[in-house]
């Protein structure tokens, strides 16, 4: 393994410095080694491995070497495909027009006749440092524009995937209501029912995208309490009792003591009833979902199980990522939206963090860790 660079040599910038000559080499070292980072080569191959594990930011390359002369180096560096701009300055003492042609033919960037001027050598790779940098720049912004988009349109997706389903019930519940509503009082009271808790469902679709955007800017003022964990566990799954019960999926709640900690209780709710809601999107009828808090030397803990197909290890670690979804097994579990990454967010924010563990016997152990302090959590 190579010796790893210091940070002021990772922002230095990076001049490769190719000559058969070692007294060439001392002399651009020196001139050169007070502002740059140099890396030295004694032949075209050797310059060409230093190209690919070094990154340099400007060649500095002879013409005249024994075996691969410096126009087939400099061939082979523009050759490469998918590279960002790396100059390269040929030092060469041949001054006629065919050589130059030629130099220019195999992609260089630049000549500098030998001797040369240590000014203008100076000048010159200050210049070309500076473009290089400047289109390393405009890539790493283009990406950045690309990833936005993807994000844009991940977002826009996520949307109409997670509302159509409520906004599609809770349009046939308004046709329902509409027709029954002359006809059978009591069942259009249950279709509006019905139809209303359809609209909250979108409206908490909406809340959970601004609490998001919130959170990732570090607007969100967190309304902190000491609040027992295992009302806070108990209040989120009553609030799913009725999907748990359509589903046939028997839900509880069990609590190891009384642990208590600071947090800011609707959205530590908020974050319980989406590791429920996620459990019970992957468990089948006649499963079980257990809500457990308890207390260990991390803090308050709340474990959310269940007997689903478990996350793949290797999606562990991306699973409350923005949009993360679950690749893997045919039967493994896909999730798709901000649900988990809100949770992760608001544990963040409390201090806390969030995990996924494989479950004996099968399914996962989603857990939350909350610090028992205001200290802890600071």
């Amino acid at each position: 393994m190579g010796e790893e660079r210091s940070l002021a040599e990772v922002i230095r910038p990076r001049v490769l410095i190719v000559d058969d000559d070692p007294l060439n080499r001392s002399l651009l070292r020196r001139v050169l080694g007070t502002n740059y980072s140099v890396i030295e080569a004694e032949s075209g191959s050797r310059a060409l491995a230093l190209v690919a594990s070094d990154d340099p930011d400007v060649v500095l390359l002879d013409v005249m070497m024994p075996g691969m002369s410096g126009y087939e180096v400099c061939r082979r560096i523009k050759a490469r495909p998918d590279e960002p701009l790396l100059p390269v300055i040929l030092l060469t003492a041949l001054d006629g027009q065919d050589d130059r042609n030629e130099g220019l033919a195999a992609g260089a960037d630049d000549f500098l006749s030998k001797p040369f001027d240590r000014r203008e050598l100076l000048l010159r790779t200050r210049a070309f440092v500076h473009l290089r940098r400047n289109e390393l720049l405009v890539r790493d912004q283009v990406r950045q524009l690309a990833e936005l988009q993807a994000l844009k349109d991940d977002l826009v997706s996520l949307m109409v995937h997670d509302m159509r389903n409520p906004l599609t019930g809770l349009l046939a519940n308004l046709d329902m209501l509409a027709e029954e509503l002359p006809k059978d009082p009591v069942q259009a009271q249950q279709d509006a029912v019905e139809a209303l808790d359809l609209a909250h469902r979108l409206r908490t679709l909406l809340d959970e995208v601004l609490q998001v955007r919130m959170l990732e800017e570090g607007e969100l003022r967190l309304q902190l309490e000491r609040v027992r964990l295992a009302d806070v566990s108990r209040e989120a799954a009553e609030t799913l009792q009725g999907e748990a019960r359509a589903r046939q999926i028997e839900l509880s709640v069990s609590a190891a003591g009384d642990p208590v900690a600071p947090v800011d209780r609707k959205l530590a709710r908020r974050c319980v009833e989406n590791l429920i809601a996620n459990a019970l999107k992957y468990s089948r009828a006649g499963d079980r979902v257990e809500v457990n808090v308890l207390a260990d030397s991390r803090g308050a803990r709340i474990d959310v199980s269940d007997r689903g197909p478990g996350v793949p290890e290797e999606s562990k670690k991306t699973v409350f990522e923005r949009f993360g979804s679950v690749e893997g097994r045919r039967d493994s579990r896909r999730g798709f939206g901000l649900g988990l990454y809100l949770v992760s967010l608001a544990l963040a924010a409390h201090g806390g963090s969030a995990a996924v563990l494989d479950r004996p016997g099968g399914g996962s152990v989603f857990q939350l860790i909350f610090p028992i302090s205001q200290s802890q959590a600071a």
